[in-house]
Parts: structure tokens; C-alpha cells; sequence
């Protein structure tokens, strides 16, 4: 619960969370071979892909509903995005492989669900990797990682290292991931 966040502290000075933004969409736009917005990502689709018609939680909501339910005709979402063109790369009829070579039973329904949330799992691991790599020879370290955010217990003398670790964490063999950051005392309190 939310509430409990502040209890988790750091052993050094900060945490700092890094997190991609909208990893599944960003995965999905790769793997259909489509270039990246620089700028987040809901709020590029709710002007560009909605026409300013909703808001950026809105585009959110709509965006996912649509990626995850394959009987969706959102037309304005089709137009953007092409679910079919994934899912005939990486889809048989029996089974999806992934980018990263993955090989899951799925029918129609769950295919494309498995295609987008298998590879962006193993893209995050492996840019959690780099920065774990990174990071071998530093005070600093890795505390933890929620779903697509990595959080690292982090020690105030390296702070000339936090771009470095940001690209490293971004820069990933599908192109640039725009990713957040967020720096606090404790879990709870990450601005």
C-alpha cells in the first residue's frame, strides 16, 4: 500500500526510480518497425493519435484498452498502431516467439498480450543488467525493480553519474526509451 512507501529508506543518501515511459506502447511501435514520440508518449496520443479530444489520462485508458483487447475497432488507435503487423511476425496460430526468442503457447486472444509484455520484460531486464554493470565499482547500487522502474539506492557523491546511468537505462536496442526519474529520503516521497 501507498501509505507503507515511506518506510522503505535507503542505506545510502536517495533512492532514485527510473522508469520507462509507456515501455509496452514504445515496444509495440518497435516491433511494428514505427519511430518513437521523444515526448511522453499518452500525451503525444492525445494529440496526435485523438485529436486533443481527451485528456492524457483518457489517451492512457483508451490506448490500453485497446492494445490488450483484440475485438476493439478503435479506429483512431488501428490508424496509429498496427497490432496485425506484430502479431504476423511474431504469431503462428499456435505459439508466439519474441523478438528475444521466447516461445509461448497463445491463441488470438492472448497473443499479442504476450508478444508486447514478454518483450518488454526481457528489454527491461537487460538495461537493468547495463546499469548493474555499471554500477559494480560504486557505492551506489541496485535496491529493487517494480514491473518497467528500477530503483537504486543511491550515494550522494555520484551524483555526476546519474546522465550516464539515465542513458544507459534508456538507450535500448529498440531505440531511445524515454524514461522518468524520480529522487527521494525514502519510497514514498519521490519527486
Amino acid at each position: 500500500p501507498k501509505e507503507y512507501r515511506k518506510a522503505i529508506k535507503p542505506s545510502n543518501d536517495w533512492l532514485v526510480e527510473l522508469d520507462f515511459n509507456a515501455a509496452e506502447l514504445r515496444t509495440l511501435l518497435a516491433l511494428s518497425g514505427k519511430e518513437q514520440p521523444t515526448e511522453d508518449i499518452h500525451e503525444w496520443n492525445a494529440k496526435n493519435v485523438y485529436k486533443g479530444s481527451v485528456t492524457r489520462t483518457e489517451a492512457k485508458q483508451r490506448i490500453f484498452a485497446w492494445l490488450y483487447n483484440p475485438e476493439s475497432k478503435d479506429y483512431l488507435s488501428n490508424r496509429a498502431y498496427d497490432r496485425n503487423v506484430v502479431l504476423q511476425k511474431y504469431w503462428d496460430g499456435e505459439q508466439v516467439q519474441t523478438h528475444y526468442n521466447r516461445i509461448i503457447p497463445a491463441d488470438k486472444h492472448h497473443a499479442l498480450n504476450y508478444i508486447i509484455q514478454s518483450t518488454t520484460s526481457d528489454l527491461f531486464m537487460k538495461q537493468v543488467m547495463k546499469v548493474h554493470d555499471f554500477l559494480k565499482d560504486k557505492k551506489s547500487f541496485m535496491a529493487f525493480l517494480i514491473h518497467d522502474s528500477l530503483v537504486i539506492d543511491f550515494d550522494k557523491s555520484e551524483l555526476n553519474n546519474i546522465n550516464e546511468i539515465c542513458q544507459i537505462f534508456s538507450q535500448t536496442n529498440f531505440g531511445d526509451f524515454r524514461s522518468s526519474i524520480k529522487i527521494g529520503k525514502n519510497y514514498g516521497e519521490m519527486k
